[in-house]
Formats: structure tokens, C-alpha cells, sequence
């Protein structure tokens, strides 16, 4: 199941994965007297890995983190190229962006660059159109779900997802990339992703925590493997053959999920018997430790993607390699991996709201007290492994703490609701990058902030939905 998170690149962790689109920057600069002007757009991407030597992460004062694509430059027959050096003695800092949509897009930019103007402010509406339906459709498998069971739900979201990126290395227009792996990959991901999670917690009641863990913790694997696929597949064979290997891979894992998965109380009903009232228990939205619930994690996970996005540019703007900040992130996705199967084991024994209370207050901790205080690499290695053992909780705890919450009844609709306000958690990386723009402070000080403000504020809402729940802070839920 966990394999439906990596094929989005990182792919989901739940989403892990988030997108701010903005408006297209360009400028020209004067590069070793010839004229060498490339497009710039800002864009951030959700859940990290390593971004190809051909895009250059530039980080300025100014002008909030943008990519940089080298660009050719021919002049009397000579094709003239910038170099890495040239950049940084123009921009003095210059970051690899190491971000797990941003392999996919990378495919994008360099699918359309050369054909057509601004393509990379039209491609970043690939990735929000993409996050938007990942956490938009899950009442729609829900309706699917209820009348036809989750494996016919399974079966349509591998189709989807499957012909999305197969169709996706097809394009040859940007609106293309839209419909498929936006839209057709964005709606399968949501329907193997949602049905998987709704399904497994069913299995288990004492090991509850332990199972969604290691379901969970497979995106911390496809962070780790997918960047050295695409970037050997996009290398050697193409961008084409590299959307369609991904394709494969996408349903080689989901047959597997289709073959496995069984509801444990398949519904016995007529044709057309259920509603859409009965279906949808939007009683839910009445329940005041569900929104609390719902309010703390989104909180939390608007600063779970920063420091997968800003680690690497941290480092090299401290004078570390590229390469060194992105074995960073690469750390940071082995920890959460570990971490996800952690916090289940711990969540069986102590509580899983305890343990996912626990992990946000030490993710929160590991920003404010170890990144604000990385000028060292031995340093910001430590900070990887703490915050990357810590940050993914939610991903783990998310359908045990929401099935103990609310009712058998209501929890489809539950979990369909907490993924569509999970939208809201987008937008943190944009917010965080606006307040840098305009606080003029320590360059990447208020990423480290942000980071750890969230998930304390977010810590906090979850402690009074512990203090509801339960009679002393000390009781096991």
C-alpha cells in the first residue's frame, strides 16, 4: 500500500508532497560579456528529493528561492553555456533544490522548455492541480467504495494513476500534462491511497499503530529509491521512457494492492439502497474533537515540507556542496522512515495520540533548538535525523487517532475530510517564504521559525484534545 506514496515523488506521505505557484520572474544578467536570459519561476514543491544538476535553486534577499535553468547561448557558432561558478559570483548563493515533486517536474521543464515561453510558471499548475485532486477525491472513492467495495475503487485508481503517467510521457502539449498527470494520476493516487488507508486500520485493533507505521513508512523508501531511478532512467533512455517506467512501476505495486486488499465488513446492501445522506456522516463536522484533531494536524503539517525543501539551500548557503545537502535529505528520509514505524510501536503502548503528541513537541524542539542553531554540517546532519525521526507521526497516526475519535459510522467520511482540509496545509511554504521576504532577517531564520511555531501551535491543540478526551494529560488514548 505504501507504494502508492513514492510514485508521486517522494510520492505522497501522505502526502507527505505540497505546490505554491507564483508569477513568472524574468531578468537578464550578464554572464562573461554575452548575454545569457533564462526564466524564472518560483515555485515550491511538496514532499523532497534531489533536483538534477541542470536546474540550479537561487536564493536571494530579494527574490524569494527560484529555479534557475542553465540556458545555451549561441554566438558566432558557439554554444555557450552557464556555468555553476558564473552563478554563484552573480547570485553568491546558489542551492540544488531537493524536493519530491520536483523530479517530476524536472521531467516537465525539461519535456517544454525549449518550445514553449514561461513553461515553467504553466508547469507548476501540474503539481497544485495534482495535490488538489490527491486530497479532493476521497469522497468520490468513498461513494465508490460503498456500492461497489474497495477493491473495485483499487482497481479504477491503478487505471487512473497508471494511464496518467503513461499518457503523461505522450505530451506534447502543457494542457496535456494537466489532464493526465494532474488530473488522471492526481485522482488514481487519491483512490489507492485513501481506500488503502481506510481499509487497513479495519485489521487491526492491539498492533493498530504498528501496521499503519510501516504502510506509512514506505514513502520514506521511495524518497531514498525513486531519484536514482529517474535520474538514471531520464539519462539514459529519456523523459518519455522515464514517465513511462514510472508508469510501470506504478502498476506492478498496485496490482499487488489489488490482488491483497479485502474489506473486512463488506457492505450487504441493494442496488441504489444507501444514499448519499447515509454515506456521508457530515455529523462529523459537529464534532468539536474531530475539528480539534483536524486543526492541530494541518497546523502541524504546514511545516512539515520546509525543511525537505530549504535543508539543501541552508547548506550550501553555509559554503557545503550541493551534493552534501542533498545526502541531507536523503538522511532526513531514511529517519522519517524509521520514525513512522516508531511512533506506531510506541502509539500501541502508551497511546497513539500520546505518542503523535510526543513526536510533533520533539519535531517542534529539533527546529527551534537544533536547526536555528546549524552552521556546522555535523550539525545539520544531527537536525536531519532528529526532525526526519520525528515530523512524519501524523502520516502514521492520522486513521488510528481518527478511528478512535469518531464512530465506525462516521470515520470514511472522517478521513475523507481530514485529507481535503489537508489543501489548507499547502499554502505553509508560501506563507513562510512571504514572511522571509518582507522580515529582512537572517537568511533562513524564519523558515527555521516557522517550522517549529507550527508544530508547537499544532502540539498544543492536540494537548487539549488529549485533556477532552481523556481525564489527566497522563492517560493513555
Amino acid at each position: 500500500m505504501s507504494s502508492i506514496h513514492n510514485i508521486t515523488p517522494v510520492v505522497m506521505a501522505m502526502r507527505e508532497e505540497l505546490q505554491d505557484d507564483h508569477a513568472t520572474i524574468a531578468r537578464t544578467s550578464s554572464i562573461s560579456q554575452r548575454s545569457v536570459s533564462s526564466s524564472i519561476t518560483e515555485k515550491h514543491a511538496s514532499v523532497p528529493a534531489m533536483l538534477p544538476d541542470e536546474a540550479v535553486f537561487a536564493s536571494k534577499k530579494d527574490v524569494d528561492h527560484e529555479y534557475q535553468f542553465k540556458c545555451d547561448d549561441r554566438e558566432d557558432g558557439v554554444n555557450k553555456q552557464t556555468s555553476l561558478s558564473d552563478v554563484e559570483q552573480q547570485q553568491q548563493q546558489d542551492t540544488d533544490v531537493d524536493g519530491g515533486y520536483g523530479w517530476l517536474d524536472y521531467l516537465d521543464v525539461n519535456m517544454f522548455r525549449d518550445r514553449v515561453a514561461n513553461s515553467q510558471f504553466q508547469l507548476s499548475f501540474v503539481g497544485t492541480i495534482l495535490e488538489v485532486c490527491v486530497n479532493l477525491m476521497g469522497p468520490l472513492s468513498q461513494i465508490i467504495a460503498s456500492r461497489f467495495g474497495s477493491k473495485t475503487v483499487l482497481i479504477i485508481g491503478t487505471i487512473l494513476a497508471t494511464l496518467g503517467l503513461e499518457l503523461a510521457s505522450l505530451s506534447t502539449e502543457i494542457w496535456h500534462l494537466y489532464l493526465t498527470q494532474g488530473v488522471m494520476f492526481g485522482a488514481g493516487a487519491s483512490f489507492l491511497y485513501v481506500t488503502a488507508m481506510g481499509t487497513a486500520p479495519l485489521w487491526f485493533n492491539k498492533r493498530r499503530g504498528l501496521a499503519l507505521g510501516l504502510a506509512s513508512g514506505g514513502s520514506g523508501i521511495g524518497g531514498l529509491v525513486l531519484p536514482f531511478i529517474i535520474s538514471a532512467t531520464n539519462s539514459k533512455l529519456g523523459i518519455a521512457w522515464t514517465f513511462r517506467i514510472l508508469g510501470f512501476i506504478c502498476l506492478a505495486c498496485d496490482i499487488v494492492a489489488c490482488i491483497f486488499i479485502k474489506d473486512k465488513n463488506p457492505a450487504k446492501k441493494k442496488k441504489g439502497e444507501r444514499s448519499l445522506k447515509a454515506i456521508f456522516q457530515l455529523s462529523v463536522l459537529k464534532d468539536v474533537n474531530f475539528l480539534l484533531w483536524t486543526c492541530g494536524s494541518v497546523i502541524g503539517l504546514m511545516g512539515y515540507f520546509i525543511p525537505y525543501f530549504f535543508v539543501p539551500a541552508n547548506a550550501t548557503h553555509l559554503g557545503f556542496t550541493p551534493t552534501q545537502g542533498s545526502t541531507l535529505i536523503a538522511i532526513m528520509s531514511a529517519a522519517n522512515f524509521v520514525g513512522r514505524i516508531l511512533v506506531g510501536f510506541i502509539g500501541d503502548r502508551i497511546g497513539r495520540l500520546n505518542a503523535d503528541i510526543i513526536f510533533t513537541f520533539c519535531a517542534s524542539l529539533s527546529s527551534l533548538l537544533v536547526w536555528n542553531f546549524a552552521f556546522s554540517y555535523g550539525v545539520l546532519i544531527a537536525f536531519s535525523v532528529l526532525f526526519g525521526l520525528f515530523c512524519g507521526s501524523y502520516f502514521a497516526m492520522m486513521t488510528p487517532i481518527t478511528a478512535a475519535i469518531v464512530t465506525p459510522a462516521q470515520y470514511p467520511t472522517a478521513v475523507s475530510t481530514l485529507l481535503m482540509f489537508n489543501i489548507i496545509a499547502i499554502f505553509g511554504i508560501s506563507i513562510a517564504s512571504a514572511i522571509e521576504t518582507g522580515a529582512h532577517a537572517e537568511p533562513y531564520l524564519v523558515y527555521k521559525m516557522f517550522t517549529g511555531i507550527t508544530y508547537l501551535v499544532g502540539g498544543v491543540i492536540l494537548v487539549i484534545l488529549k485533556l477532552r478526551l481523556t481525564k489527566g494529560i497522563f492517560a493513555r488514548f
